[in-house]
């Protein structure tokens, strides 16, 4: 408080001074320059260590800032190197997937293709067994209808060379046959 109240009457005993006026002679600017020069001595010693330290602080703390921002610079650095490198490991993961899924679909294709082969192969068997038993009922429905159309004509045959009295002598010599 007492180096406040000391400060302000020497701060403002120049300005007294000055405000009385007057003409400026060697004797009044000789005071000037001595309250001036006694102001800015007590200044200082008054506020010297106070400046100093806070000058001092605020170059630690523009020191201590400048560190920070340099970490914080290497850490967002070594962050954008790491981000970078899991991107190339993505590039380079998605590359191998299109190449699987690549490989997936030709893979695919070629066994759908083999499997149509495969079916149509199928099919074309089916209808040459369906064609041969076709073939065979056909065979044997003429065999049949042959076999009958014979039996028939020989049957027409028999009834016309065979007349009632070789009728009855075939009759008796069966019956011997049989008798004997």
């Amino acid at each position: 408080m007492k180096k406040a109240f000391l400060l302000t009457a020497l701060l403002s005993f120049p300005l007294t001074a000055f405000a009385a006026g007057g003409e400026l002679d060697w004797k009044t600017f000789g005071w000037r320059v001595a309250m001036f020069v006694i102001f800015a001595a007590l200044l200082y010693f008054l506020t010297a260590k106070r400046i100093k330290a806070m000058l001092i602080q605020r170059t630690e703390d523009i020191k201590a800032a400048l560190a920070e921002a340099e970490t914080a610079k290497d850490e967002a650095m070594a962050k954008v190197k790491q981000y970078e490198a899991k991107m190339a490991e993505l590039e380079k993961e998605l590359e191998e997937m299109k190449a699987n899924a690549k490989k997936a679909a030709e893979s695919e294709r070629e066994y759908m293709i083999a499997d149509a082969k495969k079916h149509v192969e199928q099919m074309k068997q089916f209808a040459i067994n369906m064609i041969e038993s076709e073939k065979e009922r056909a065979i044997q429905e003429l065999h049949h209808e042959a076999v009958e159309l014979a039996a028939n004509q020989a049957e027409q045959k028999l009834i016309k060379e065979i007349s009632g009295s070789k009728a009855a002598k075939i009759l008796d010599e069966y019956v011997k046959r049989i008798g004997e």
